[in-house]
């Protein structure tokens, strides 16, 4: 399971006003990973959004869902094997995560995964059981997941070796 904060998955604690049901947008990010450590300098410093302005390249592609619709579909795809997450930048995730909201760093080492990123290989009512606790119906839940798939597989599959994709929820 990847390291959600019990909040976030529903599990219990104190998100104090951070991320609430349906309220949270996830933001999309393509950075040089020569400007990953100016991010991470910024971080704890309460900059580092624009730190993540000035390196990164906004996503075109708009995603009209919940950023909790996001870590749900992340989460579900970590239970079946598909981490995303660059295990080598774990330590810079935490760092941004100071002040920055909830940050997934995802290199090229992903594309690994893009044929298990296709939305027709998955059935939102088995293995993504989470979105319908975010009051999705079947319907909807089904366009998220969708939805999802198709942005993390594109932009996944656009990521130079000297990239990373910064996915933030907040």
């Amino acid at each position: 399971m990847i390291g959600w904060p019990p909040y976030i998955l529903g599990l219990g604690g104190s998100p104090g006003d951070k991320l609430r049901p349906m309220s949270s947008i996830a933001s999309l990010h393509v950075i040089k990973v020569s400007d990953l450590p100016a991010i991470v300098g910024a971080a704890g410093s309460a900059r580092t959004g624009e730190a993540v302005r000035q390196f990164g390249a906004e996503q075109d592609q708009e995603y009209h869902w919940s950023g909790n619709v996001m870590l749900e579909v992340l989460n579900s795809l970590d239970a079946l094997g598909i981490r995303l997450e660059a295990a080598g930048l774990r330590d810079e995730s935490e760092a941004i995560n100071a002040d920055f909201d909830y940050t997934v760093l995802i290199t090229s080492d992903a594309k690994a995964f893009l044929d298990r990123l296709d939305p027709a290989a998955h059935d939102p009512g088995e293995s993504f059981v989470g979105l319908a606790g975010l009051r999705l119906d079947e319907e909807e839940a089904g366009y998220a997941l969708e939805d999802t798939l198709l942005l993390l597989r594109d932009t996944i599959a656009r990521l130079s070796d000297d990239e990373v994709l910064l996915l933030n929820i907040g």
